[in-house]
């Protein structure tokens, strides 16, 4: 991939990881939504506002990691399972948190995300990691798919929960 190619994907995955607050923003703050926004779908589902909370707490987390990658003179093992303390502490604490507390979180770790995706070289793009499922990855693939579709994944989840 050339460095301008990148360049484009670098800002193509900035504005959808924006685009993604944008439009939680806008889902959150219709009125008819703070009803529903604790109320999961089923006992072994989140709910929206759960989502939210794990929403906040995975960006700045891959974020690190991918720091950690491209710090590594090796490529260092990273990951975590479904079960890590941290990730359910993030979906735990948004329970009792205030939504628009929340977003307002949530827009700063977008916008801390974005300016790191932005100004990323394309050497530290390539910098790689073992994953602990799915084995070699890139800082561009870090990024892309445990972030942005990540968290496009879970407006499409958010959306779902709000619409039952």
């Amino acid at each position: 991939m050339t460095a301008t190619i990148e360049t484009n994907w670098d800002e193509a995955q900035a504005q959808r990881l924006e685009q993604v607050y944008e439009q939680l923003a806008l889902l959150l703050n219709q009125p008819d939504v703070a009803q529903r926004l604790r109320t999961a779908p089923s006992a072994n589902e989140w709910s929206a506002i759960e989502i939210l909370g794990h929403i906040t707490e995975m960006i700045p987390y891959w974020l690190d990691h991918c720091q950690r990658l491209i710090a590594a003179a090796e490529p260092p093992r990273f990951g975590r399972t479904l079960d890590a303390p941290e990730r359910l502490a993030g979906v735990e604490q948004a329970t009792t948190r205030d939504p628009d507390e929340l977003l307002r979180l949530l827009n700063h770790e977008v916008q801390e995300a974005v300016t790191v995706i932005r100004h990323l070289s394309f050497e530290e793009r390539g910098k790689t990691g073992i994953h602990l499922r799915q084995g070699e990855m890139t800082v561009a693939e870090v990024i892309e798919r445990f972030i942005v579709a990540h968290a496009e994944d879970h407006l499409a989840q958010i959306r779902a929960t709000l619409q039952r």
